[in-house]
């Protein structure tokens, strides 16, 4: 576990949801992105639930970027709940708005 950053997956049928806790940061991101790469395998639905997340940084965005697009190579779909206005502002100044779904 990465200091900063608890992941909880759970999967159901082709749908992995992953539960964030913390930041998502520099530091955070590399351990977050090594557990997704070994997860996504046979996923169609990639869902991350951000209600305990009260920070990302460029390199979360990253990830999550790439994410995206790996969703998509899989003919799959990603998308992000409970994202807190905060974090949703950096997302929307990132300008990464019109590529990922952000649900309330």
């Amino acid at each position: 576990m990465a200091e900063g950053l608890q992941i909880k997956k759970e999967t159901v049928g082709e749908s992995l949801t992953v539960y964030l806790s913390g930041d998502l940061n520099v530091k955070t991101s590399p351990y977050l992105e090594e557990e997704l790469i070994k997860s996504l395998e046979g996923v169609k639905e990639l869902i991350f639930d951000f209600a305990d997340v009260e920070y990302i940084s460029s390199a979360g965005l990253r990830v999550l970027l790439a994410m995206e697009k790996t969703m998509r190579r899989q003919s799959g779909k990603m998308k992000l709940l409970h994202v807190n206005p905060a974090v949703k502002e950096i997302i929307k100044l990132a300008g990464f708005l019109q590529v990922m779904h952000i649900e309330d």
